[in-house]
């Protein structure tokens, strides 16, 4: 059975978020592999001496600073794992502000502020990842994932719109506007007309309206 790894070295504060939310995390024992306590010493170590055996696991979820001095160089082991095994990776912490996705071939890693990843959000996803859905959005972004991917995009690209006259590099577009986030959701995009390396504001404009008609379609389904 697939698993996910969980590890975290601040168990009252999980306490905390679980009581609020009234979530047992020991009801999805089957999947989920909660590394605190004791867990997390033990854990904390093998991946230390490189012992740890990360094959169970088709997601890694850590406390960004779960590892102390030691994270940057376990961050970057865990990285490099998923990018090989293509495996998905989380990392929360109370100092992220905004989420963060990346993409990239068949490795996903996500970055989300620790009170969101503790929200209703974790029980939705470990549900849908018992049910042999593996989406890590609805971490970020609850239920109504894909509805909330749109919307975070399109405010962002509303306010390029307000702030720009002209044209502007795509690349700044694609960054400011985080719209490399829908390629989540399987859907087909407006394909953009570049000039060179810039794009157009008549473009953003068609971009913005055409996931405007992707909003209406998920809201009349």
């Amino acid at each position: 059975m697939k698993k996910i790894l969980l590890v975290e070295d601040r168990t009252p504060r999980q306490n905390n978020f679980m009581q609020e939310t009234q979530i047992k995390l020991s009801d999805h024992s089957d999947i989920l592999d909660n590394m605190i306590n004791d867990d997390y010493e033990a854990c904390y170590q093998a991946i230390k001496e490189k012992k740890f055996d990360f094959t169970p696991y088709d997601v890694i979820i850590s406390h960004k600073s779960a590892f102390g001095e030691d994270y940057s160089l376990i961050e970057n082991e865990f990285k490099k794992y998923c990018k090989v095994h293509s495996k998905t990776l989380v990392l929360f912490s109370g100092g992220v502000d905004s989420n963060y996705y990346l993409k990239e071939e068949d490795w996903e890693q996500i970055e989300l502020n620790s009170k969101t990843f503790y929200s209703q959000h974790i029980k939705l996803f470990l549900e849908s990842f018992r049910n042999g859905l593996t989406m890590p959005l609805i971490l970020s972004y609850g239920e109504k994932w894909k509805i909330n991917i749109l919307l975070n995009v399109l405010e962002n690209i509303n306010y390029i719109l307000e702030s720009n006259n002209g044209c502007m590099l795509y690349k700044r577009f694609l960054s400011s506007s985080n719209i490399e986030t829908l390629e989540a959701l399987n859907i087909n995009l407006y394909q953009v007309n570049l000039e060179g390396k810039k794009i157009t504001k008549d473009e953003i404009v068609k971009v913005r309206d055409d996931i405007l008609n992707h909003i209406e379609s998920l809201i009349d389904e």
